[in-house]
């Protein structure tokens, strides 16, 4: 499988997911990060819709456990090393449609709806584990994980058309959402809707019995990059040109810390301080 970056978030969970787990997770991102090429502006909209009828067709093998993708494949064979059945992953298909249409979402059961093809399918995965309680933690955290995951790039994507905020029946005017830096109103719209996502977070972390915390490790640290991520000040990067350098230097130090910490927190069934508040 390839070396390449599976993302921010996903290369962390990579270094800190328990060992047994890791084959699989890694796998898991790989699957995704396939999938999400289909979406590049730079391919034409016929060859996206072919790749993704194919990864359609892909994860329905990977249900039936006749996968033929070597990412699919891995998967399958955790699946029976673990005498579990292959994860479902064909809503991530339903996620990946949607996104490709950039279709405005006028409804917040709409937005909810889409966010949720996702965390039945990579969140759900990602958890490792076949407990009800893993699948209550999926559905409660699997949404608003994602949601900040968007909203924390929400430019980019406005301005691809992917409004990531209900636009109302009759929408309103998508016009701001697209203006960078975004307006007033709506910037203090998305810092509400971060601080409930959080909320939301903490809440369903909080629900979590103390002792599946370490077996449920790579959920709860995504949850607190997450968090982490969306609570951190803007200031905390508002520096002098000079210094700029050394900030991007120092992060990876300051996610190694960030993901260890919370990991042995975990380990010792306690939830990382982001999880706190």
């Amino acid at each position: 499988m390839s070396e390449r970056s599976l993302g921010a978030d996903r290369d962390w969970l990579l270094r800190f997911a328990q060992r047994e787990q890791a084959p699989a997770l890694a796998a898991l991102f790989t699957i995704e990060a396939e999938i999400n090429d289909s979406l590049r502006a730079d391919l034409a909209h016929e060859i996206a819709h072919a790749r993704l009828g194919w990864w359609q067709e892909e994860l329905g093998r990977l249900a039936d456990a006749s996968p033929r993708h070597p990412a699919t494949r891995a998967l399958a064979t955790h699946a029976r090393g673990s005498s579990t059945s292959p994860p479902d992953l064909r809503a991530l298909i339903d996620h990946a449609e949607v996104t490709l249409a950039a279709v405005a979402f006028l409804s917040r059961a709409e937005l909810d709806e889409h966010l949720g093809h996702w965390a039945i399918s990579v969140f759900r995965a990602a958890t490792g584990s076949d407990a009800p309680e893993a699948e209550r933690l999926a559905a409660s955290a699997g949404p608003p994980v994602r949601e900040l995951e968007l909203l924390s790039d929400f430019s980019r994507h406005a301005r691809a058309g992917r409004i990531y905020t209900p636009l109302g029946d009759p929408p309103q005017d998508h016009a701001p959402w697209s203006t960078v830096p975004l307006p007033p109103e709506q910037h203090a719209t998305l810092a509400t809707r971060r601080a409930e996502l959080v909320t939301a977070l903490r809440k369903a972390a909080a629900q979590l019995p103390a002792k599946l915390r370490p077996s449920l490790r790579t959920p709860l640290l995504w949850m607190t990059f997450a968090v982490d991520r969306a609570t951190r000040s803007p200031t905390d990067f508002a520096i002098g040109r000079a210094e700029e350098h050394d900030t991007r230097r120092l992060e990876p130090w300051r996610r190694t810390m960030l993901a260890w910490r919370a990991a042995l927190a975990i380990s010792r069934e306690r939830l990382p301080n982001p999880l706190i508040g």
